[in-house]
């Protein structure tokens, strides 16, 4: 079966042409290649090539007849003379190509494959002698046996009928009919029907449903589940209707079938008179009708289809797309129980000839198309596949018994399921050793798969597909990956997954009363990731104070920054900032950089230690209020608009250094401007006092007044400098 696949036999009106110069056998020869009665031609024009072994329009017209009667012998002889005398065009490399593949030579076919770049059976051609080993690695998965209905005509694509089988056929119905189409010589199309005797063997096929036969092709056929309803092809025989190429052009006709045969035979909607509308597969739902045509819109040559059913009316036809459809041939659809798409193509990588090809169809749109291989597809034409429900029994047509216009039908069986894509081998292992890393669990979309002792998984993916991979193991961080087959040109490939160790960081805080120094209980601690502002955790802290917390996700070489948020009844609320870089695996200890206790409201307070007030600092013989003394300040603002029955008294210190009577004046001055400042801000002048004290009250035994020569470190002298906001009355 070649181009013309015996589904386009069609029927044409004959008409002559004339040429200047051309001889009694050219003028013959194409009068029979204009009304594509291509057996006619093929004897005129090799009589005409015998006189005139170069002429171009010979080689080419007589190539196609070649290809189009699937002579492969032939089409090698006239396209390898166009290409060998330099006077090929583009699309005799193509054909060239396809010849050597259908005679076994894949491998100089690659070469004029590449050669062909209008479109893209070129490049998907070539393409397919490199991937030889994907069409036989699953050969084991199909079992193909021809079948024993078969005639020494052309039969082919079988389908079931309740418990016979119906096919088409070109074998004579009588010896004293027998029409021949003028393209192949051979008797037109019919539906006959076989059925098994119990033993394995079939009854000698007959007529299927008399009425149903028209004057010229009948079939492919295809029922609805309760074999009510038929599909069918045929010619368009009214010659009111006839093509703007003076051709009857094949239609799909919707029939009721009773016991009394056929009934209601309406031709579809979307069928037209200049285009070709065949090989229909419903699916099992009866709501999608599958088929093919070369209606204008196409990719080019024959493309894939489907109508949708909308009530009682089919609708617009939608083209498959470019997932199934090229610039070359695609053909006899059908449409299994479990949504998997079968079809024919030349036009996509494979074996030779017509190849056949499975896609996933979901939410009315099809997936890419996988060449299904050995031994399902042979160098020569292979089509019409049919499962039954079970969606392992069926039947397949192909010619490679004999090759050229010799059709069967096998009996197909799928023995096992197929994943299509390509193979992945994936590896786990450790970042920081690379290690293997052995039983590792690996989310790849929504799949899972388990590593082996050498931390591998081979499996199988899509093509065209982004997916995900996602691996949690325990003492390893979880890693989010992907992985794409989009972009690899490769059949096989590798990737390796580094999980990194993880340190079993925490955070261990301890929550202490401020006057006491002894663990705090009853604290509520609201902990916040900065800078996201995210929530961490809530807690509130037992007996003991303390706190400790896992950090997953956290890494050695991290920066963590946290605030800290302390509540407890009767105590001054403290909100404070923890920023930390993670230097070393385990435990943080929050406490030693962050003070975390808490101080009571009460009288006698200091509340610069209640909520870490950092020291409050004046340019040099200065009591104006800098910017950065200011952020303090107003956290003391703060904290008596949260207490407004509290007072204080703001009290400024200096260290030793300096004479007695200056730092008192100093300070007070400090002190006032200081109290100034909060009153500004809003605060009653009633609730806050400033007064100096110079060095009155020293925290530590660094007096330097008369001779006395202090050794204090300047540290020491620095805790003498201080403010306090000592609390003087609260309710």
């Amino acid at each position: 079966m070649k181009h013309n696949f015996k589904y386009l036999l069609l029927l044409t009106v004959c008409f002559s042409i004339s040429l200047f110069g051309q001889t009694a056998a050219l003028k013959k020869a194409n009068k029979f290649f204009t009304t594509k009665a291509y057996s006619q031609a093929i004897p005129y024009y090799e009589k005409a090539l015998k006189k005139d072994s170069s002429n171009k329009i010979i080689l080419s017209n007589l190539g196609d007849c070649y290809r189009l009667t699937n002579n492969t012998k032939g089409q090698l002889l006239c396209y390898g003379g166009l290409i060998k005398s330099g006077k090929a065009e583009s699309i005799h490399n193509l054909y060239y190509g396809q010849a050597l593949t259908e005679s076994g030579q894949k491998e100089s076919a690659k070469s004029y494959f590449e050669k062909y770049n209008a479109d893209s059976r070129g490049k998907n051609l070539a393409s397919s002698v490199d991937k030889f080993k994907l069409y036989t690695k699953n050969a084991d998965a199909y079992k193909v046996e021809l079948a024993s209905f078969n005639s020494p005509q052309n039969d082919f694509t079988a389908v079931k009928f309740q418990d016979a089988i119906v096919f088409a056929s070109s074998r004579n119905k009588t010896q004293w009919i027998n029409k021949k189409h003028g393209w192949t010589s051979d008797s037109y199309l019919k539906l006959y029907t076989t059925e098994n005797s119990g033993s394995g063997v079939h009854l000698k096929p007959k007529i299927f449903m008399g009425d149903l036969s028209s004057k010229y092709n009948d079939g492919p056929i295809c029922f609805s589940k309760d074999y009510n309803t038929v599909y069918f092809t045929r010619n368009n025989s009214n010659k009111k209707f006839i093509s703007s190429e003076s051709t009857y052009k094949l239609k799909i006709f919707e029939a009721g079938l009773n016991q009394n045969g056929f009934d209601r035979v309406t031709e579809l909607p979307f069928n037209g008179n200049n285009f070709n509308c065949a090989h229909p597969s419903l699916s099992n739902d009866g709501t999608l009708l599958f088929f093919a045509s070369d209606m204008e819109g196409g990719f080019g040559g024959m493309d894939i289809y489907y109508s949708k059913k909308e009530g009682d009316v089919w609708g617009t036809p939608v083209n498959l797309g470019a997932t199934v459809n090229t610039a070359g041939t695609e053909v006899f659809p059908f449409i299994a129980a479990n949504g998997l798409l079968y079809f024919s193509s030349n036009g996509h990588d494979g074996m030779g000839g017509l190849d056949v090809y499975e896609a996933k169809f979901k939410d009315n749109k099809a997936g890419r198309a996988y060449n299904m291989g050995e031994p399902v597809n042979s160098i020569n034409d292979d089509f019409g596949v049919f499962l039954a429900e079970d969606n392992k029994t069926g039947y397949l047509s192909s010619n490679r018994k004999n090759g050229g216009m010799d059709d069967d039908i096998y009996n197909f069986q799928i023995l096992r399921d197929v994943k299509r894509g390509k193979e992945i081998l994936i590896v786990t292992k450790d970042k920081d050793n690379g290690d293997i890393i052995a039983n590792t669990k690996i989310a790849i979309n929504n799949d899972t798969i388990v590593t082996n002792e050498k931390g591998e998984i081979t499996t199988t993916i899509e093509e065209d597909v982004n997916y995900t991979l996602v691996v949690d193991k325990a003492d390893y961080f979880k890693v989010e990956d992907s992985v794409s087959t989009k972009t690899s040109t490769e059949e096989t490939f590798t990737k390796e997954l580094r999980l990194e160790k993880d340190p079993k960081l925490s955070l261990l805080a301890f929550v202490t009363d401020t006057k006491t120094n002894l663990a705090l209980d009853g604290v509520k601690m609201t902990i916040v990731e900065l800078p996201s502002n995210a929530a961490f955790d809530t807690y509130t802290t037992a007996a003991t104070g303390d706190y400790r917390k896992p950090l997953k996700g956290k890494k050695v070489g991290d920066k963590i920054s946290y605030s800290f948020k302390l509540e407890k009844e009767g105590y001054l609320t403290k909100t404070a900032t923890f920023i930390y870089d993670i230097k070393a695996p385990g435990e943080i200890k929050v406490n030693e950089s962050l003070n975390l206790s808490l101080g009571k409201v009460a009288v006698g307070m200091d509340l610069a230690k209640m909520i870490d007030i950092k020291p409050i600092y004046f340019d040099l013989g200065k009591s104006l209020i800098r910017k950065d003394a200011a952020i303090e300040l107003d956290k003391i603002v703060k904290v008596m608009n949260e207490y407004p029955t509290m007072s204080i008294e703001l009290g400024s210190h200096t260290d030793c250094r300096g004479a007695a009577a200056a730092n008192i004046k100093l300070s007070g001055a400090r002190a006032k401007s200081s109290a100034a400042y909060i009153i500004k801000k809003g605060i009653n002048k009633t609730r806050i006092i400033g007064k100096g004290y110079g060095e009155a009250k020293l925290l530590n035994g660094c007096i330097c007044e008369g001779n006395i020569k202090p050794t204090c470190s300047e540290d020491e002298h620095t805790k003498n400098r201080r403010t306090e906001f000592v609390i003087t009355k609260i309710k």
